[in-house]
């Protein structure tokens, strides 16, 4: 190869690159400048009163974590904030209640062995944050 040929490969890159990133930053311009605004501009946003609102925590008093049982049905003990709705979770079965009162009692089917359950409280008021817990109980069968 003679020494024009690759001074002029080597310049056509150089300006062939130089071409590319002008474009690509000019078209990033031009699409910002055209998109539309979805959310409304941020002004005196007005938040339901909430001062001496305090939702109750989720509270379970049975069964307690690392719990070995020999029957294959427990009982959930506990307190939740009124109306909200619990979700109880775990590889066998999930379970979904409202809250009627603060204090709620059920039973629940466990697995042979470990049983790693979650228990959500979703509030009947949106801007409260769903509280979760995580247990594990055992169950292990007696005539094993």
């Amino acid at each position: 190869m003679k020494k024009e040929t690759i001074i002029a490969v080597f310049l056509g890159l150089l300006f062939g690159g130089i071409v590319a990133v002008f474009i690509s930053l000019k078209s990033k311009d031009i699409e910002l400048s055209t998109n539309k605004v979805i959310a409304p501009p941020k002004e005196n946003v007005l938040s339901p009163n909430l001062t001496g609102t305090e939702i109750q925590s989720l509270e379970l008093s049975e069964p307690a974590n690392n719990a070995i049982f020999d029957n294959d049905i427990i009982r959930f003990k506990g307190t939740a904030a009124k109306e909200s709705l619990i979700i109880i979770q775990s590889p066998i079965k999930d379970l979904t209640f409202k809250n009627i009162q603060e204090k709620f009692d059920l039973e629940f089917p466990l697995a042979l062995g470990e049983n790693s359950i979650k228990i959500v409280v979703y509030p009947k008021e949106k801007q409260f944050r769903p509280q979760e817990k995580f247990i594990k109980v055992y169950y292990i069968d007696s005539e094993l």
